[in-house]
């Protein structure tokens, strides 16, 4: 790097809180307990909320990703961080994947997550929740790989004047660079989709 003259990026240090974790919600048990290990697509979901800076203020991102592929099957932003957001982002994936029952849908323990409309969601489909301990955030590592990935390769490298810039690149960075050519060790140097028609190749969900 010295010779090149190459300097890394490095982050601001500024860190905005995301989970909300004081309240009185119901807690689900942490089904996952940090094996992160899947061989079925669409038998283990992640799901978190980051955050994008625009000069208009905060734009939160979330996110769905099946463990099996680490393909990122929903997502949705907004200027708020609420409960409507993550049910965005579950219905989209639902929309797209059209899981069986038995599905387990991990996250941390946020007041959008244990809210009653997302259990709810969850009971409807017969999905199982699962939870990470309480400020713990290795219950929940791939998810967090993820958002350190798509900070330091487009966040950091950008700015956004609005919440409308800020949502077309989540949609760029997922749609044609992540899911069809983001290699991953965890996956022999294969991206999520060609992981997935490799592995799958009869499975209409790994189209």
């Amino acid at each position: 790097m010295r010779v090149e003259n190459i300097r890394a990026r490095v982050p601001r240090s500024f860190r905005l809180v995301t989970t909300d974790s004081q309240h009185r919600l119901p807690v689900a048990e942490n089904l996952l307990n940090q094996d992160f290990s899947a061989d079925q697509l669409n038998q283990i979901w992640l799901t978190d909320i980051t955050y994008i800076h625009t000069m208009e203020g905060v734009t939160y991102l979330c996110t769905i990703q099946d463990l099996c592929s680490r393909r990122i099957v929903g997502w949705a932003t907004s200027q708020m961080i609420d409960t409507r957001l993550v049910l965005k982002a579950l219905n989209q994936a639902i929309l797209f994947r059209n899981p069986d029952p038995a599905l387990i849908v991990h996250s941390d323990r946020g007041s959008q997550y244990a809210a009653l409309a997302f259990q709810n969601r969850l009971a409807e489909r017969g999905f199982r929740q699962s939870m990470s301990r309480k400020g713990n955030c290795y219950d929940n590592a791939p998810m967090e790989s993820f958002f350190r990935s798509f900070k330091a390769e487009e966040v950091y490298l950008n700015h956004y004047g609005t919440h409308e810039q800020a949502t077309r690149a989540v949609s760029s960075y997922i749609d044609r660079f992540y899911n069809p050519h983001r290699l991953h060790s965890s996956l022999k140097y294969l991206s999520p989709m060609e992981f997935e028609q490799l592995r799958f190749p009869e499975s209409k969900v790994s189209r």
